[in-house]
């Protein structure tokens, strides 16, 4: 008895390929256990045919059952079947932002944030280098201020390197 497939790995919808040689059978039966359900198929007893696995708990045994003078002869190929890709709809605006119930908090605040950060930059392009150089400095000096609420050593630290980089700034040209 020979009893092939033609691959032992294939998504969720894919088809397979089986083979099988049982010439000296009296009957042969194929048997494809998805996990879920077993069918059993008759075949003729040399020949090939094409099956799509549609759906699968990761594995499907193809079973080859063959019959000589009333003993069973079996032969078994397990193919690992990976779940179909799925993708998630979503609806979008004219803008291209997500719209609807189904977003997530995290995802709504990180689209914020997107645009947020993307409105500052074409702020700060329109401004002039040593505006812009002013704005970088108050904003990081506000930050160190807010280190400093939470531990004055880290507040120090920060304005000090503030300092630093406002030197190397100076220094550099």
């Amino acid at each position: 008895m020979t009893f092939t497939t033609d691959r032992t790995t294939l998504d969720e919808g894919e088809i397979i390929t089986v083979s099988w040689d049982c010439s000296a059978a009296e009957r042969v039966e194929l048997t494809i256990d998805n996990g879920f359900r077993a069918t059993p198929i008759a075949l003729d007893l040399t020949g090939s045919k094409r099956f799509r696995l549609n759906r699968s708990k990761g594995r499907t045994r193809l079973t080859v059952t063959a019959w000589v003078g009333g003993k069973s002869y079996s032969k078994t190929i397990k193919v690992r079947v990976r779940p179909m890709p799925t993708t998630h709809a979503e609806t979008v605006d004219d803008s291209g932002r997500r719209v609807g119930h189904g977003q997530r908090l995290t995802e709504r605040i990180g689209s914020w944030w997107r645009r947020q950060r993307a409105a500052y930059n074409e702020r700060m392009q329109a401004l002039p280098a040593d505006k812009r150089l002013a704005t970088r400095t108050v904003n990081l000096l506000c930050g160190a201020m807010l280190l400093m609420l939470l531990h004055p050593l880290l507040g120090l630290l920060g304005i000090v390197g503030i300092g630093v980089w406002l030197m190397w700034f100076i220094y550099r040209r």
